[in-house]
């Protein structure tokens, strides 16, 4: 038997159900027993169903994670195919992941969600959240410690892996090592006015912006998480068991991975937290690279909001979380960019990062 726990409507195209999750498991790895099946919360990029089931011969309950593409397509402007290639390369590393099992896309297998893209990996036990983080007083500080530190190691391992061997130049755009920022910036530039929805000036306007201020600090080529931190991997007993979520992963210099940790520095001593990772890395991050990665972060994260709109206008995603980040997130940071352009990106990078501990790591509370 299956239960099938309710979830929000996906809007327009051809809907998902547990049921249909269950028949494409069994479509490729044979009958299943009973299976408890449903889908994650909230969901803005992909839709992600989780299953638990037994082996119809009986045995450990074993689980999988499906990930689908939404009727309108993801959120941001990359595919998923790319997404499942990096788990694929990290797959037997020393950088802990999913076991991915297989993806499909438009033209793979259109039984499934109308021919939508979908991978599917084993699930990791574990949860987004850490027992105790919030806690008050020395007890909630010595988690926090543990915590930014056990990130710092991981994120370490990662970025001193040795991308070119595992083939990521075949799947991630590499910017060139003379110049690894200026090439973000263009690149995504160009991913921005392929994919937007409506010109946006101020966003293009703060690419310039950014470009002109680039630091001139010595820059590394790794391989990045692009969006990593508390609520984006899966932890147990206070350790990370799989870094989960890789949909923005690049090749770029390490401090922006930490200038898109969602408030890790902020969740304990931000000097500590990156002493420790300069300990396992052998080396620092640059800080006036990380303060300038602090405000481009804020500008490239609204971009990506942008890409779930144009579904949401032809009509084939019809929730309106898609207006509220396509539009709402957008229009919010071009008022903050309006009030902060031409000034020192540098400055203003150090002020986000000097964020009391518990918020955003980006201010006013409008940030993505």
């Amino acid at each position: 038997m299956t239960a099938v726990r309710p979830v929000p409507g996906t809007g327009a195209g051809e809907p998902v159900s547990g049921e249909a999750v269950r028949r494409l498991l069994e479509s490729r790895l044979g009958p299943i027993g009973p299976a408890e099946i449903g889908r994650t919360f909230p969901g803005h990029s992909r839709d992600t169903w989780i299953v638990r089931c037994e082996p119809a011969g009986g045995g450990d309950r074993i689980g999988y994670v499906v990930r689908v593409d939404h009727p309108g397509g993801p959120l941001v402007p990359i595919p998923m195919s790319v997404e499942y290639e990096v788990y694929r390369r990290l797959w037997g590393t020393a950088i802990p992941v999913a076991e991915p099992l297989w993806y499909a896309g438009e033209d793979d297998d259109p039984s499934f969600a109308g021919g939508r893209p979908h991978m599917v990996r084993r699930l990791v036990d574990g949860s987004s959240a850490v027992v105790g983080i919030g806690d008050p007083g020395a007890d909630g500080d010595a988690v926090r410690r543990r915590v930014c530190h056990e990130m710092a190691e991981h994120l370490a391992r990662l970025h001193t892996l040795d991308w070119d061997a595992l083939g990521f130049a075949d799947v991630l755009f590499v910017p060139d090592a003379d110049q690894v920022i200026a090439d973000e910036i263009a690149h995504w530039r160009g991913l921005w006015a392929e994919h937007r929805t409506d010109p946006f000036p101020m966003l293009t306007e703060a690419t310039y912006w950014l470009e002109e201020q680039i630091p001139a600090g010595a820059v590394r080529r790794s391989l990045l998480k692009g969006n990593n931190g508390i609520g984006e991997e899966i932890w147990r007993d206070g350790r990370v068991v799989a870094l989960s979520d890789w949909e923005l992963a690049s090749i770029g210099d390490p401090a922006f991975d930490w200038a898109f940790s969602q408030g890790l520095l902020a969740l304990h001593d931000a000097e500590d937290t990156l002493a420790h990772y300069a300990d396992h890395a052998g080396f620092a991050i640059d800080r006036e690279i990380l303060a300038w990665a602090m405000v481009w972060i804020r500008i490239k994260a609204s971009m990506t909001t942008n890409g779930g709109m144009r579904a949401f206008l032809d009509g084939t995603d019809d929730r309106l979380v898609r207006p509220a980040l396509g539009i709402g997130v957008v229009k919010a940071t071009e008022w903050w960019v309006a009030e902060s352009l031409g000034g020192d990106v540098v400055a203003l990078g150090e002020r986000l990062l000097v964020t009391p501990r518990g918020r955003s790591v980006l201010p006013s509370g409008d940030a993505p």
